[in-house]
C-alpha cells in the first residue's frame, strides 16, 4: 500500500498536478513577473486562488518570451490587465471554456496612451500571434498565442464596446 501511495504522489509531483507558487517579484522573463501573470482583481474579490499548475507555469513562461517581442515591437512598457486565469476563476467571471487565458497563452494589456497604437504596430510588424483584439472603449489589447506557431491564425478584430 505504501508503494502505491508513493507512486501516486510521485505522479502528481512530476506531471504538473500540483500548483506553482512563487514570490510576486519572481521574474518569468526580462520584463515580466509572476505577479503580473497571476494577479487578478476578480480572484481577490471572490477569494479564488489563481495559482497555475506546473504545466501552465511552463506555458506562462513561454508566453512571457513571446510578450517580450511584443514589448520590443511597441517600444514601450506594457501594463498587464489579465494573463493567467485558473479554470475556477475563468468560470466565475464568465470566461469562455476555451479561453487561452486558462492556459496562460493570452494576455490583456494596455500602454500609457492609446492602446490602438500598440495594436497597429503589432499588426504591421508581421509578428505571429493567434488572435489579437483591440477593445476601443476600455483601451486595451488582447493577444493570444499557440504553442505551435504554425497553427496561429493571425486574426485581428476591433471591438467598439
Amino acid at each position: 500500500m505504501k508503494k502505491i501511495l508513493l507512486i501516486i504522489l510521485t505522479i502528481f509531483v512530476f506531471t504538473g498536478c500540483t500548483t506553482v507558487r512563487k514570490r510576486d517579484n519572481y521574474k518569468i522573463s526580462k520584463h515580466f513577473t509572476f505577479y503580473e501573470a497571476t494577479n487578478s482583481r476578480m480572484a481577490k474579490k471572490y477569494g479564488i486562488k489563481n495559482n497555475p499548475s506546473r504545466g501552465d507555469f511552463k506555458t506562462i513562461k513561454y508566453t512571457a518570451k513571446r510578450m517580450e517581442k511584443v514589448r520590443d515591437i511597441i517600444g514601450k512598457s506594457l501594463i498587464v490587465n489579465s494573463w493567467y486565469r485558473s479554470p475556477n476563476l475563468n468560470r466565475v467571471i464568465g470566461g469562455s471554456k476555451t479561453s487561452a487565458h486558462r492556459d496562460g497563452l493570452a494576455v490583456d494589456f494596455t500602454i500609457k496612451g492609446n492602446a490602438r497604437i500598440a495594436f497597429d504596430k503589432i499588426r504591421r510588424s508581421g509578428y505571429s500571434f493567434d488572435q489579437m483584439i483591440y477593445y476601443k472603449r476600455r483601451n486595451y489589447v488582447h493577444i493570444s498565442f499557440r504553442k505551435n506557431k504554425k497553427l496561429e491564425r493571425k486574426q485581428t478584430f476591433i471591438k467598439r464596446n
